[in-house]
């Protein structure tokens, strides 16, 4: 049997983008800086009389510069995307959590509503469906039972008229039926 993974392809597709423009423009500014630094100093370098032993000497320190001006530069750019992608997720995270407590909590006339360019939209969408599919069955439990309870007061009142008291006795088996097929929708 295959296990389904839920993914929210839309999300990661723009993490991933996210994340790999951060790097590639950190790589592009530590190349153009390792570029900038070691031209001014080979200029340098050709006028004097002393020249370096080794390239390692001489290329050494901007390549640590370079590199490390790069990677402050993608480490605070992917502290901002990070805390973006947070903000862009938790805010409706939160808001489909409140409204699911509602729903815990017996108040099924919540709608759960996520605004259009937030994420997981999808899920929200699931969840609201989920509370009208449970608010339809359960007005159709309480119609039920409003049926039951009029027709037992009935009952009460049409005793002395067999045919009437039968009628109504009829009429309280089917309700007794049709309210047992809607508790038999949920399965505990």
């Amino acid at each position: 049997m295959r296990t389904e993974r839920f993914t929210l392809k839309g999300f990661q597709k723009n993490m991933l983008l996210r994340f790999i423009v951060i790097t590639a423009t950190g790589g592009i500014v530590a190349t153009i800086l390792f570029y900038i630094i070691t031209n001014r100093r080979l200029e340098e370098v050709i006028y004097t009389f002393h020249l370096p032993s080794s390239i390692d000497e001489f290329l050494l320190p901007y390549v640590i510069t370079a590199n490390l001006a790069g990677l402050l530069i993608v480490m605070i750019a992917l502290i901002l995307a990070m805390k973006s992608t947070f903000w862009k997720v938790a805010g409706p995270l939160f808001r489909v959590s409140q409204d699911i407590q509602k729903l815990i909590d017996g108040d099924l006339t919540v709608n759960i509503r996520l605004r259009k360019d937030d994420e997981f939209k999808d899920i929200a969408e699931d969840f609201d469906l989920m509370g009208k599919s449970m608010r339809d069955k359960f007005l159709k439990i309480k119609d039920r039972f409003a049926e039951l309870s009029a027709t037992a007061t009935d009952m009460g009142i049409y005793h002395n008229d067999r045919e009437l008291f039968k009628q109504k006795n009829d009429l309280l088996k089917k309700n007794i039926e049709e309210l047992r097929e809607g508790l038999d929708a949920f399965k505990i």
